[in-house]
């Protein structure tokens, strides 16, 4: 009868435990994809920040500059020019 050693078991327990998710974590990664948006979708995503008076992005303004009270004018500013829209991506201000 051939003995197995404890360390030559886990050795090899654990490399084909390694290769099998390493199997199914490739297959599965091919299920993730992108698709366009519907035309409604792409309107409203288009039209979000179009309009001069965007609404959204004078609360965001408004919010950072509360979050940033104390700090000085320059910081504030260089803040903003920075800050995106989390939804649309565009700056704020």
């Amino acid at each position: 009868m051939n003995t197995v050693s404890r360390r030559k078991f886990l050795r090899s327990a654990t490399a084909i435990g390694g290769g099998s998710v390493a199997v199914f974590a490739a297959s599965s990664a091919f299920a993730f994809s992108l698709e366009g948006g519907n035309a409604e979708a792409l309107a409203l995503y288009a039209g979000h920040c179009s309009a001069n008076n965007n609404q959204y992005h004078t609360e965001l303004v408004a919010e950072l500059v509360a979050k940033l009270k104390g700090h000085t004018q320059a910081e504030i500013e260089a803040a903003l020019a920075a800050a995106r829209c989390p939804i649309c991506g565009c700056p704020i201000a």
